[in-house]
């Protein structure tokens, strides 16, 4: 569809794919079955991804291949996984001195500024002597010792040797679609996204030179942070007619927000915010898994932490959605749909007898870990089956 074409519709899709590890790639790889087969990927005008979504969604926008060779690929890399690339990247690549230098001249003086730290807040605590000065000192020299290599730029490298190779952001190969590529910043807690036409935040602005790798931005993505350090980097912002040199902390773009679609809202102030759109329609497409069954008792730290976490996360959610269904009432979306891994099947408008049930799948782990070929099958059909209701149910005018 030509981008004239795709404008007298008065039509702009847009497509979110959430965050996930293997099972949001798996899951969203049986969504965008279910679109090809329907010719609505040929209407997409903005794909906006996190995590294990923006690996997936990365290959199909910089990948430029026919829809079946894409399917072929992404089964092939789902299979194989991403543990072995990394590893190989970590102890035999030019990342390896990087990560070594940086264990050895950076971690173990941190981790002594750190330890030094809290035994001064201890005795000020204590004796009430005046540390906290001297404590945020010590904090800030930690944070100018330099990082060379990390886990996470092993993984860039991986991405980049196996997938995406030199390619950069602005190099889409999916004719007329803008990208997005979602990630957080730590220094200040905001969005950060790489964007096809612009890359940024708000509370930096502009990226002068937007010639980013796109193994970057998806590893800066996808750095789930209980196993992934973030992505230190430098880069010259323009605000207005100011432009200065800012250094951005980058983690998983779940930390944010993990659906992708607050970059998709209608209403955004393109003076404040480096991406905005006129979207009419969004589909998100979420491999969450859903409620908590209610069979664990989470007692101890780390079951209690995890479970604290998924709460406030899937209620993020709620609070997202929940907005983008008021969109659609008053008429600032002209449709709304949400295909949903952890959509309770009793919910649903209607469903066939050979549907894939929330059971089989919702519990399958969200890391890059090789994937059985019948696990694969279970996520990616409940994707396509549940892809076609959602259209047929709420955007069947598309």
């Amino acid at each position: 569809m030509t981008d004239a074409h795709r404008e007298s519709s008065g039509t702009f899709l847009t497509l979110a794919l959430s965050g996930g590890g293997s099972r949001a790639m798996a899951f969203h790889l049986g969504c965008l079955r279910a679109l090809n087969d329907r010719g609505l990927l040929d209407k997409v005008r903005v794909i906006s991804t996190v995590s294990g979504g923006s690996v997936i969604g990365a290959c199909l926008a910089y990948w430029g291949a026919e829809f079946a060779e894409f399917d072929r690929r992404m089964v092939d890399i789902l299979r194989r996984g991403f543990n072995g690339s990394i590893a190989r990247s970590v102890f035999f690549s030019g990342e390896t001195p990087k990560i070594f230098a940086t264990l050895l001249l950076t971690a173990l003086p941190s981790f002594a500024l750190g330890a030094l730290g809290a035994v001064l807040s201890v005795i000020r605590v204590i004796t009430r002597l005046p540390t906290r000065r001297l404590e945020s000192g010590l904090a800030r020299l930690s944070g100018l010792l330099p990082i060379w290599g990390s886990l996470t730029t092993a993984f860039e490298n991986a991405l980049a040797r196996t997938i995406f190779g030199d390619t950069v952001i602005k190099d889409v190969r999916w004719k007329g679609v803008e990208v997005i590529i979602n990630a957080c910043d730590l220094r200040t807690g905001t969005a950060f996204r790489f964007g096809s036409e612009a890359s940024g935040g708000w509370r930096y602005g502009r990226i002068e030179d937007n010639h980013i790798p796109v193994a970057r931005a998806v590893a800066s993505s996808a750095a789930f942070p209980l196993l992934l350090p973030p992505l230190i980097q430098k880069f010259s912002f323009v605000r207005g007619n100011r432009t200065s040199a800012q250094k951005v902390v980058l983690t998983d773009g779940g930390v944010f927000e993990n659906l992708g679609v607050t970059v998709l809202e209608p209403g955004r102030n393109s003076g404040i915010s480096v991406n905005s759109f006129n979207a009419t329609h969004i589909i998100s497409l979420n491999a969450g898994a859903g409620q908590v069954g209610g069979e664990s008792s989470p007692f101890w730290w780390i079951s209690r932490v995890k479970l604290s976490f998924e709460t406030i996360h899937r209620k993020v959610q709620d609070a997202t959605y929940s907005r983008l269904h008021q969109y659609a009432r008053n008429g600032l979306l002209k449709g709304f749909g949400m295909v949903y891994l952890g959509q309770m099947d009793e919910q649903l408008p209607y469903a066939s007898p050979d549907l894939v049930r929330r059971e089989q799948v919702k519990d399958y782990p969200t890391n890059f870990a090789a994937m059985r070929q019948a696990d694969l099958d279970a996520l990616s059909l409940r994707g396509e089956q549940l892809t076609h209701i959602i259209l047929d149910r709420y955007l069947s005018t598309l």
